[in-house]
């Protein structure tokens, strides 16, 4: 299966709007950054997930060729990862009609935990009423995480999906776990105990996660994020074969991370065992590919 970085950034986005600072005037492709989602897909079973819709949606599908969609995955209700969903109508509005109702298309699949769901469902609650017809409603139908685990995972096509539970703050947020190969955590600030739990589970010494997608927002602790550090210890503690940190603020350049964690690499034996033994600890960038 391919994962695509369609967005790395915080919730302004880089540049950020009105900002001339170094980073948000870099020529570097890796320091402008949309809001945070990625694409997985697998073209041998047909099978395209989007995790989070952000405002930028329209314009990452167009430019990373996105033809096909049939689920979403929302880790939480904020604006930054869920206001572009309404552009996933093209989706269901091209899908083909349910057999025994001609005039009705196949919804997009979208989980998420269930205040998330209740949140979605008030914010865009045109699409859950009667229209006259016409192609400007996405069909869509919302499904709990809930009676999901790593003994019961979502199955979608050939992947295996388990939810794991974060701390957002106040708030909550979903990370999920791919066919025990790849975690995406993002938008956490702290990982409760019986998440480590269910990330160990699906991560035995013997058989690692390859790739772990984890939030770092910058060096400075935040209320609601981790920063790189904790980022960093988290990853310690996880163990996967690779790192990869994502919802990046505009403190940094992407060379001046790549920088900070090459010289904090030291106070993590684990991680640092792991790149000594080919592994790898880096920030993600928008359009990055991986194989899982």
């Amino acid at each position: 299966m391919k994962l695509t970085f369609l967005g790395t950034g915080t919730s302004h986005g880089i540049p950020v709007i009105a900002c001339d600072c170094p980073v948000c005037t870099s020529s570097d492709p890796k320091d402008q950054r949309n809001r945070c989602s990625v694409f997985i897909e697998d073209e041998s079973s047909d099978l395209h997930i989007l995790i989070d819709a952000g405002p930028e949606f329209r314009i990452q599908a167009i430019k990373y060729k996105i033809k096909k969609l049939d689920s979403l995955l929302l880790t939480h209700s904020h604006a930054d990862h869920i206001h572009g969903v309404d552009d996933i109508r093209i989706f269901s509005c091209t899908r083909p009609a349910i057999s025994n109702k001609p005039s009705t298309q196949i919804p997009v699949h979208i989980y998420g935990n269930d205040n998330t769901l209740t949140d979605f469902r008030n914010r865009f609650d045109y699409m859950f009423v009667v229209h006259e017809g016409g192609g400007g409603v996405a069909h869509v139908d919302l499904n709990s995480m809930s009676p999901y685990s790593t003994s019961n995972p979502l199955v979608i096509k050939n992947c295996s999906i388990v939810p794991v539970d974060l701390e957002h703050g106040h708030g909550h947020c979903t990370g999920y776990i791919f066919n025990r190969r790849l975690a995406y955590l993002t938008d956490v600030s702290r990982i409760p105990e019986h998440s480590f739990k269910r990330l160990a589970h699906n991560n035995p010494p013997s058989n690692p996660l390859e790739h772990l997608v984890i939030d770092g927002l910058r060096p400075r602790p935040h209320s609601t994020h981790f920063s790189f550090d904790e980022a960093l210890a988290a990853a310690d503690r996880i163990g996967a074969r690779h790192t990869w940190l994502t919802h990046i603020c505009h403190d940094m350049s992407h060379k001046d991370i790549e920088k900070y964690i090459e010289e904090r690499l030291p106070q993590y034996k684990n991680l640092q065992a792991i790149v000594k033994a080919g592994g790898s600890v880096l920030p993600a960038w928008d359009g990055m590919e991986i194989q899982f």
